[in-house]
């Protein structure tokens, strides 16, 4: 089994990276082939919203490393994306790696309707942010990118196998035990 990565926060030591790294640990010990990508250190010109993918099966811009993500995403058996919150979202970086991939993650049907490239592969969803635990669930920071990031899998064809949603960041900065545990508990999902 092939298992993506996918680190959309820009903090390499971080909430997000280490509970993604707990993950990734957890997934080799159980003898998975694992893929990283950091969205921080990648270079993707944002799309154009030109709609020539749809058409060509690919990007008109110039090759960059989105295409490399798009490969790894087709090899991938799963998915774990991790991503920060930022107002109730997605970090930018993410959300423009998306937007140019959208062609490898969903086609159309002849009327118009998306239709999954990634049907029966699972995915994690790992998340965290400043607000504290509820309240990041109940006024919808964390929850909003949950939200954002799990409509661009629903539509892509990905089953979640779970989600992680951190809240508090700021007074707790640090991952406890028992929190760790529970992302490398998800990887069973996969």
């Amino acid at each position: 089994m092939l298992i993506l990565f996918i680190n959309g926060s820009p903090k390499r030591g971080g909430n997000i990276a280490t509970m993604l790294n707990a993950m990734r640990e957890e997934a080799t010990s159980r003898g998975a082939e694992v893929e990283w990508v950091d969205v921080a250190g990648l270079r993707v010109e944002p799309c154009r919203g030109c709609m020539a993918c749809r058409t060509a099966g690919e990007c008109a811009l110039p090759h960059d490393d989105a295409q490399r993500t798009i490969g790894l995403l087709r090899r991938a058996d799963a998915l774990v994306v991790g991503a920060p919150c930022y107002w109730g979202n997605i970090p930018g970086q993410l959300k423009v790696l998306f937007d140019r991939m959208v062609y490898a993650m969903m086609g159309e049907s002849s009327r118009g309707l998306p239709r999954p490239l990634h049907k029966g592969k699972r995915a994690i969803i790992v998340t965290a942010c400043t607000t504290p635990w509820p309240f990041n669930v109940l006024f919808g920071q964390s929850a909003g990118a949950v939200r954002a990031l799990r409509e661009i899998l629903r539509y892509s064809g990905f089953r979640m196998a779970g989600t992680v949603q951190r809240g508090g960041t700021k007074a707790r900065p640090r991952l406890t035990a028992a929190e760790l545990q529970r992302c490398r508990r998800l990887v069973g999902r996969l």
